[in-house]
């Protein structure tokens, strides 16, 4: 049935401001968005695995790496180009595969799946890491709070919660990886951005924004993310790394 099926789907548009034609850039001799749909297709939970964008170029790679490409229009965020790929397709559950991640570990990808499937009741679900003393100040890294039944609270790019006392394993770090009902999805699309998402820059403020619960898993492991040129170096070792630990017994 419609409602156990589960996509993966990976936005990628060319323009960036800091990186254009970021899909496309080669890493370890591949475009990169041939390695994110490789890590999805290895991960081994999705009925499907498809790449939303607006440019013929990555389209082409993405079927080339055996994704089916989605052509897209102009979209506010990621997220909402990929409600917009999924609007018409058959599915319970859509997951919103970071498009700049080429090492990102399988295993982060069965567990947000395997948690829609198993409780279709969740509309919304991410992952987070334990964080550091260092991480609070680092309006780079994304903090998240939660309820006592792992539920996040609230999402910021400042020092959450504030350490006014000392209290061990309170830090959390966001892993920006995203999973939706599929009716979830699309009623998020369709809101206004909020104005707390304006002001951290953070998307997933609109859902709790609108009372939508977001529910918070532990990752499994980190990934690493290319937001310019210069960390390409970083996410080659990362890569090479993830397939030698493919290749032990």
């Amino acid at each position: 049935m419609d409602r156990n099926r589960v996509l993966a789907v990976i936005p990628a548009r060319y323009s960036s401001t800091r990186f254009p034609g970021k899909p496309l850039a080669p890493i370890a001799g591949k475009p990169m968005v041939a390695h994110v749909v490789e890590r999805a297709v290895d991960a081994g939970c999705f009925d499907e695995v498809i790449v939303a964008t607006d440019d013929e170029r990555i389209a082409k790679a993405a079927a080339a790496a055996g994704a089916r490409p989605v052509m897209t229009g102009k979209c506010r965020s990621g997220t909402d180009r990929v409600a917009e790929a999924v609007r018409g397709l058959p599915a319970g559950a859509v997951l919103n595969v970071q498009g700049d991640e080429p090492a990102l570990p399988p295993e982060n990808l069965r567990l947000l799946a395997r948690f829609l499937r198993d409780n279709p009741q969740a509309p919304m679900a991410t992952l987070a890491l334990p964080g550091t003393a260092q991480d609070l100040d680092n309006p780079n890294i994304v903090k998240v709070v939660c309820d006592l039944t792992g539920r996040a609270l609230y999402f910021s790019r400042a020092p959450i919660p504030f350490p006014r006392n000392a209290v061990a394993g309170l830090v959390r770090r966001h892993i920006g990886l995203y999973g939706f009902q599929k009716h979830a999805l699309l009623a998020f699309a369709s809101w206004e951005e909020t104005g707390i998402e304006r002001a951290e820059g953070l998307e997933q403020l609109r859902a709790l924004a609108h009372g939508m619960a977001l529910h918070v898993l532990d990752a499994a492991a980190d990934s690493v993310a290319v937001d310019v040129p210069g960390d390409i170096p970083r996410a080659e070792a990362a890569l090479a790394a993830l397939l030698t630990q493919r290749k032990r017994p």
